[in-house]
């Protein structure tokens, strides 16, 4: 398992995201929801790498600074896994959002071993909603939620999550979650 940097959104776009989760749980079909680690909530992987660890953390934070950029979603990701998919909703790569993205990679310099599909000129921003879907199963989830209009989303903060400590460190940047938030309430 990758640690990783993560971009949350804010409380009423993350609970925007949970509403898919629970159309396509409500229809039997796998979804993030069934995901039970405390660390679950919608995001945008930004960085993976096979450790990132605190020494990171002090030029992760400052790089997490600033405004937090508007996002908005545009249609439907599938990506092919071994014999299954995982479905998304594709996020807008915005000026904003490719900057923030560029300077966690700044401050990330000289991290090994990193997940390639999360580097500059291979990333494509999205927000996961879900894994090991059929074929049938993806046809299905997507006939749930394709009248669902591209939505707007506000960023919230940034953190990493330390795959080997199973912990999360809040970084900086956008709007911190609510106390009600998922990051520890799962």
């Amino acid at each position: 398992m990758a640690d990783s940097i993560e971009l949350l959104l804010d409380p009423p776009s993350d609970l925007r995201l949970l509403q898919d989760w629970a159309t396509l749980e409500a229809a039997g079909l796998p979804n993030q929801s069934r995901h039970q680690s405390f660390s679950n909530a919608p995001h945008i992987t930004l960085a993976a790498a096979a450790r990132i660890d605190d020494r990171y953390d002090a030029d992760l934070a400052a790089a997490s600074g600033g405004p937090a950029p508007d996002l908005r979603t545009a249609g439907f990701l599938v990506f092919p896994t071994r014999r299954k998919f995982v479905l998304a909703r594709q996020i807008v790569a915005g000026t904003a959002l490719t900057g923030l993205h560029r300077r966690i990679w700044f401050a990330l310099d000289g991290v090994q071993e990193t997940v390639p599909t999360t580097v500059s000129g291979a990333w494509t921003p999205h927000i996961t909603l879900g894994h090991g879907l059929t074929a049938e199963q993806l046809g299905a989830a997507l006939d749930l939620l394709r009248d669902s209009p591209p939505v707007r989303l506000a960023a919230g903060i940034v953190r990493r999550w330390d795959a080997k400590e199973k912990r999360l460190i809040l970084l900086g940047g956008g709007r911190a979650p609510q106390a009600s938030g998922r990051l520890g309430a799962q």
